[in-house]
């Protein structure tokens, strides 16, 4: 497929129904990224190794190459194109092989030399051997170094001074520690640390981009979220002005944090390598980089003290949250504050105390898949809530009514939420599910179940059934999200074509939104066109790309939202071929609602509420899970499209279980999804699975074991291994 502009070339950004990845032109030069082998030090140098012959054609680009800016500013953090000589990570781009052929290529990276400088390494010896006389580092030429590196590295990370902090929340609600000392009001106490790292690995396009120069103008052909950062990113590094920077958004496969600002850095590189060798240039990461650099899971441990007093009310918590967050993470704030929100939001309770921290480490960045920000939080305080029902013999469902989960909360805690019908919600799905039978039943046979069973193959399938309930806040209403002028413009053409100036984030939303379309106007879709740019007072027209992503903050409801007004105005027009166009925006009153400097009022525009069980059995002969039902019940307000919805959700459900285990993916015969019926306006839904399923999980699997299970992913013996230290 030849990448071609249309007539629309003089728009700075358009956007394709294809993939970059097949897309070609003539005299192309194929891109492979150099990565440091080394956790930390400075490089010396990066060449060829002797006698190695470069045909024609071939080029080492390196930061050298850079005639713009060597390091990039996204939001707050610094981030370089090339690494400059200080070694960040394992892994971190030092330069790009680029030419005609991927063979010879993939040749000649394997005879690239990286060396560090052994002057800068051998100050770090004298200065860590003094202090830990049993660090040895040998000092040879070649890659002998990358080991005595890494081990260097290991003592680093154990015995260095105290990790920097990048980032950090502070929520404090009541007395906590003034409640713990009551025995009245702390009749149990529970605490738990829970560490949920799956990782949600994709196996379409890997990030890339091709591009070139023509007629003094920089093209670049990428999936890239997040315009407005790209073209200030590739124009940073290159020096051309953003006016000459035009791009065309391919199909976009991925929605990680480190999808939206690292592509910037990727296709600086990419264009740096064009601007250098006159020829277009198409970079693709391998499958291996994609997972290592803009993959990875987090490592985000969340450890919880809770104070529940003899009615079962929870009186205080107390959460810590630490989140390695790698080397660079623009995002680390927000992950925090997402976190947090998380983290204390549905209890209702009149003490809480919440530490958030984001550190700096020589790992490569953390990234989160946007759907699972505030999972991470849910899973930790969920198998919380599971932990404190074996504890003090109350039912999980019990525990969540009388704590009021739900509700519009205002007086414990300094912002609001409102749940719709939570409390409808959970009693539907624990009768349902049958849950309190269930759970009864599991809980007087897991005191006794190994003396009973004394590992005989014949012994019957021990059983648990888990619940967890979480929240799905759209529009995160935080420090970036007054910056996006979020609106919703539509215009009729005289030839009767109605254009939606903004671009649907995916093909199921654009169906959505042509349906709604339809459903309410006299119009054929084919006439329906989806364009970024709005149309100013003056009759100009802009791009309409938000400063932070709309990915980010989840702003898919409320454009839905804001649609259905344009179409209710529009209803009340005639569509006769006169020209016009109607434009709704959200109330600057509601953005007020929320202070970031204070981290206090409503942080989302509407949130919907989500609660699963799972019922499992564990086999006693090949020690496995076998998961029997799995029940869903989601209150999203009004479902637009209800057969989509069900879909979507039974999607995220399958892919959910195929990243609980390691290597495997569970399966389940019978899965149940069922709606709130409201009349409420749409909220966003896409995101619950992810913090509702894992947390059931782990909690029903933590009852057919009788211990707790309080990490993910496991490994295909986990559960063997489990048993067999608790029989010990």
């Amino acid at each position: 497929m030849c990448a071609k502009r249309k007539s629309a070339a003089k728009k700075k950004v358009i956007f394709s129904d294809e993939f970059y990845s097949d897309m070609s032109v003539p005299e192309m030069l194929y891109a492979v990224t150099i990565t440091s082998p080394f956790s930390c030090g400075r490089i010396a140098s990066i060449d060829f190794s002797p006698n190695t012959k470069i045909p024609e054609n071939f080029y080492l680009i390196t930061y050298k190459d850079i005639s713009g800016e060597k390091k990039i500013k996204i939001l707050d953090t610094e981030v370089p194109v090339f690494s400059t000589g200080e070694v960040s990570y394992k892994g971190e781009p030092l330069a790009l092989l680029v030419g005609p052929d991927k063979e010879i290529l993939e040749e000649l990276r394997n005879a690239i030399r990286v060396q560090l400088d052994k002057t800068e390494l051998q100050k770090n010896e004298s200065r860590f051997a003094s202090a830990y006389n049993y660090l040895s580092v040998s000092l040879k030429d070649g890659f002998p170094i990358e080991q005595s590196v890494i081990s260097l590295r290991n003592t680093l990370k154990d015995f260095s001074k105290p990790r920097e902090i990048i980032a950090k929340r502070r929520l404090v609600v009541g007395d906590v520690e003034k409640v713990f000392s009551d025995e009245e009001k702390a009749a149990f106490v529970v605490e738990g640390k829970w560490n949920n790292h799956i990782r949600y690995k994709s196996n379409k396009e890997t990030e890339g981009c091709l591009c070139y120069v023509k007629g003094g103008n920089l093209h670049i052909f990428t999936p890239c979220q997040w315009i407005s950062q790209l073209s200030k990113t590739v124009s940073d590094a290159t020096g051309f002005p953003k006016e000459k920077i035009f791009i065309t958004r391919t199909l976009v496969s991925h929605k990680t944090t480190n999808n939206l600002w690292f592509s910037g850095i990727i296709i600086s590189q990419a264009a740096v390598a064009a601007i250098k060798t006159g020829s277009p240039v198409k970079y693709s990461l391998s499958r291996a980089s994609q997972e290592e650099l803009l993959e990875r899971p987090p490592e985000i441990l969340i450890s919880h003290k809770t104070a529940v007093d003899s009615k079962g009310i929870i009186t205080a918590m107390d959460i810590s949250i630490e989140f390695d967050s790698g080397a660079y993470n623009p995002c680390a704030q927000d992950i925090l504050d997402r976190l947090t929100l998380a983290a204390a939001g549905i209890y209702n309770c009149k003490n809480v105390r919440v530490i958030a921290k984001a550190f700096k480490t020589h790992n490569p960045p953390a990234s989160l898949h946007l759907a699972m920000i505030d999972s991470y939080s849910f899973f930790a305080v969920e198998n919380q809530i599971q932990k404190i029902a074996e504890v003090t013999g109350f039912s999980p469902v019990d525990l969540r009514q009388m704590n009021k989960a739900g509700g519009l909360q205002k007086s414990t805690k300094p912002f609001t939420f409102s749940f719709g019908r939570s409390s409808d919600a959970i009693n539907a799905v624990a009768i349902r599910s049958d849950f309190k039978r269930k759970y009864a039943v599991s809980r007087l046979a897991e005191h006794n179940r190994y003396e009973q069973s004394d590992g005989s193959i014949y012994s019957p399938p021990s059983r648990g059934i888990g619940m967890a309930c979480a929240f799905d806040g759209s529009g995160y209403l935080g420090s970036f999200f007054e910056k996006s002028n979020l609106s919703m413009q539509i215009s009729v053409s005289e030839d009767k074509k109605l254009i939606v100036h903004a671009y649907p984030p995916s093909n199921s939303i654009r169906e959505i939104w042509i349906k709604l379309i339809t459903d309410n106007i006299e119009i054929d879709k084919r006439n329906i066109i989806f364009t970024n740019e709005t149309i100013e007072e003056t009759g100009k027209t802009k791009s309409s790309a938000l400063v932070i992503p709309e990915t980010l903050v989840g702003t898919v409801s409320i454009k839905t939202i804001l649609l259905k007004k344009c179409i209710d105005s529009i209803k009340r027009k005639k569509i006769d071929g006169t020209a016009f166009s109607v434009k709704k925006s959200l109330s600057p009153s509601r953005l007020k609602l929320w202070n970031q400097e204070e981290f206090s009022g409503a942080p989302y525009y509407n949130t919907a509420f989500g609660t699963c069980t799972v019922e499992l059995e564990l086999d006693s002969c090949t020690y496995r899970e076998v998961i029997k039902r799995i029940c869903v019940i989601i209150d999203g307000g009004k479902i637009l499209s209800p057969k989509s919805a069900e879909n979507a959700v039974h999607r995220s459900i399958l892919r959910c279980l195929s990243m609980l285990v390691d290597e495997d993916s569970l399966r389940c015969p019978s899965i149940s999804v069922q709606f709130m019926q409201s009349e409420e306006e749409p909220k966003q839904i896409g995101h619950l699975v992810y913090s509702v399923l894992p947390a059931a999980y782990t909690s029903a699997l933590s009852q057919a074991l009788a211990f707790t299970v309080s990490e993910l992913p496991l490994q295909t013996d986990s559960l063997f291994k489990i048993c067999e230290y608790h029989k010990k």
